[in-house]
């Protein structure tokens, strides 16, 4: 398997620009499904990612406890109280692309927040990003009796990958581009398989030469989950969507790096130096 190096200059021309005559509504509409009970805080990052990053339209499909936090921190992003599945699909109606499991647990109304999401993207062909606890839910699944969207999104880190090949975490350390290909295979899916030199296995592999040890905190993941769902909705190729954001979120990590050192950057000053990139 050829295996391609990427770095931040390598993506650059690709870095989505505006017309002088626009709208929001050429920019792409996302939708965030996560927030279960405490874990809030991840999908209002994803939110704020999605926003930052250049997407026309993010909505929020969350539970009414993080509502009012959505909504001081954030009044750009439509924000609305999941208490029951009753009415969901109506907000997928126009959607580019789906951000689910950021924030989500185990709990019953993640469960059906997952199952409910990928037969609303399955019925209207929306691309789909599954991230942080909804890969955890994938594991459980049958995908053999479960169909998946086309436009499949996967974005594990190691712990979320072993899981979802029923392997250990050092396995899949030690073999980390076989594993993103059986991962690919497995859920006809792209995949980012996330960690020191992030491997994207897509049309192509990649190996992001950019980030390091500075990008271990919270809320990283949420942050670049966000960052491809605003690529993808701007109209750019799932594959060169996936390499800009990788790109850009490692870029974004060296920049901080570069300033102050490795320790002490927050995920919401992460979403600031992607702008900065994005924008350059």
């Amino acid at each position: 398997m050829t295996v391609n190096s990427l770095a931040y200059k390598d993506i650059q021309g690709l870095l989505p620009r505006r017309f002088k005559n626009s709208h929001k509504g050429q920019y792409g509409k996302v939708l965030v499904v996560g927030g279960d009970a405490g874990m809030g805080g991840a999908a209002i990052l994803t939110s704020e990612s999605a926003l930052m990053s250049g997407a026309g339209l993010i909505t929020l499909l969350t539970k009414k406890e993080n509502v009012t936090a959505s909504l001081l921190r954030l009044p750009e992003v439509m924000t609305y109280d999941i208490s029951n599945f009753i009415k969901f699909c109506s907000y997928f109606e126009g959607i580019d692309t789906v951000v689910c499991g950021v924030g989500f647990g185990d709990s019953e109304w993640s469960k059906e927040a997952f199952i409910k999401t990928i037969e609303c993207c399955k019925d209207k062909h929306i691309n789909l990003i599954i991230d942080a606890g909804a890969l955890r839910l994938l594991s459980k699944i049958n995908t053999e009796n479960t169909q998946l969207p086309k436009n499949l999104i996967l974005t594990p880190h190691p712990g979320e990958a072993a899981d979802l090949l029923n392997r250990s975490v050092k396995y899949v350390q030690e073999n980390r581009i076989s594993c993103a290909k059986e991962l690919n295979e497995k859920f006809k899916a792209h995949v980012i398989l996330k960690g020191y030199q992030t491997i994207i296995f897509s049309n192509k592999i990649y190996k992001c030469q950019e980030g390091g040890p500075e990008l271990a905190i919270p809320g990283s993941g949420d942050v670049l989950a966000g960052l491809i769902s605003s690529m993808v909705s701007q109209n750019i190729n799932i594959e060169d969507a996936c390499r800009i954001a990788v790109a850009v979120h490692g870029k974004a990590g060296n920049d901080y790096r570069d300033e102050y050192g490795e320790i002490g950057l927050k995920s919401s000053e992460l979403i600031q130096n992607i702008r900065k990139r994005i924008n350059l």
